[in-house]
């Protein structure tokens, strides 16, 4: 049986981590043995659900410590830079050609230390995957593969007479719910009986919630964390996604999944996500006043039923975790056998 290490040097739980516990439930569900380290312990053991080995891993010294536990590995699977570091730093042990996910448009290391030693990862590194064609072109070179990861099968959610307005999204700066705020308040929805609800938490929050009190927008509601996403949008009438520069957005295809409509800034991975849909309800990055012309375009229950099934056809089609799944096997494939980089199959075969 073929085993693979999955590291996340975090003690979250957001996009990446999710990305990490969907492909490990996925791979486990083909025959390989799984192993993961870091992450939030309780959510990742909660996502994985018995499906492969947990690690905690939140600190580079505690990672590497769990890696020391776990022996020797076919693939040693790393995400963003922290992870890719303990990858290296413990091949000793897990013996293991290194495939590292790229999952934010940016170059390698956020931190003084990251960028100085990125070099160094680099060229320790087997095979890079970027997660979408927006990352792949903001990252040093041209990865092996580009892979715009999966979710898994949803029935279909949504229902017509759902009047929520779904905000799903870490309310950090880079997310731009403000602008989401400002199209709610600018679409007039609230006096057509619709409400926002908006889950995530982040360093915004605060900032947001006065925001609301002092404008006296109505209908808004923070619900905070929540790990019940199916729950949330089985109410959702639609979902708002903001980001000036998403580097992909797991809200965005869930939605499309569960069958929700997706109004979304037209930037970044959104463009490779929800932009695949013809006539898709997009605005410019930033801009509420397009963002709320979008929402107001939904109110039409043949519009939003249209809209449902033209994204879950597009998710079924084209972004699945199984499908998703066939094309990281090729590349852990690739990965045991060869260390050159270049354009891969499994490019070729997504491109098909």
């Amino acid at each position: 049986m073929p085993r693979v290490l999955h590291i996340v040097t975090t003690a979250g739980f957001a996009g990446v981590e999710r990305y990490v516990c969907n492909v490990a439930a996925a791979t486990a569900g083909r025959g390989w043995d799984v192993a993961v380290v870091g992450g939030d312990a309780a959510r990742m053991h909660a996502a994985l659900d018995g499906t492969a080995r947990y690690e905690p891993g939140a600190t580079l010294l505690e990672s590497l410590r769990s890696v020391g536990r776990l022996g020797r590995f076919d693939i040693c699977h790393a995400h963003m830079t922290a992870a890719e570091t303990v990858a290296i730093l413990g091949r000793r042990v897990h013996r293991a050609p290194i495939v590292s996910t790229r999952h934010f448009a940016a170059r390698r290391g956020a931190s003084v230390l990251g960028r100085v030693g990125a070099p160094w990862i680099s060229a320790r590194i087997t095979r890079e995957i970027a997660i979408g064609e927006f990352v792949a072109a903001h990252i040093e070179r041209r990865p092996a593969a580009v892979l715009v990861t999966g979710v898994p099968v949803s029935r279909c959610l949504w229902q017509p007479a759902n009047r929520t307005v779904l905000v799903l999204q870490r309310l950090a700066p880079e997310k731009d719910t403000t602008t989401a705020l400002r199209a709610w308040e600018a679409s007039g929805l609230a006096s057509e009986g619709w409400s926002m609800s908006i889950f995530g938490d982040g360093s915004e929050r605060a900032m947001l919630e006065r925001w609301v009190a002092s404008h006296g927008v109505a209908g808004v509601s923070f619900g905070g964390w929540t790990d019940d996403v199916p729950a949330e949008l089985s109410r959702a009438g639609m979902l708002l996604a903001t980001a000036v520069a998403e580097p992909l957005g797991l809200s965005v295809l869930d939605a499309m999944a569960a069958g929700v409509p997706v109004v979304a800034a037209a930037a970044g991975g959104h463009l490779e996500t929800a932009g695949l849909i013809e006539g898709a309800p997009m605005f410019p990055p930033g801009d509420h006043a397009a963002a709320a012309r979008a929402m107001r375009s939904l109110r039409s229950d043949p519009v939003r039923r249209a809209l449902s099934q033209d994204g879950r056809r597009l998710v079924t089609e084209r972004f699945t975790i199984d499908r998703y799944t066939d094309l990281l096997l090729l590349e852990y494939a690739a990965a045991r056998v060869s260390r050159p980089a270049g354009r891969s199959r499994a490019v070729a075969e997504q491109a098909a």
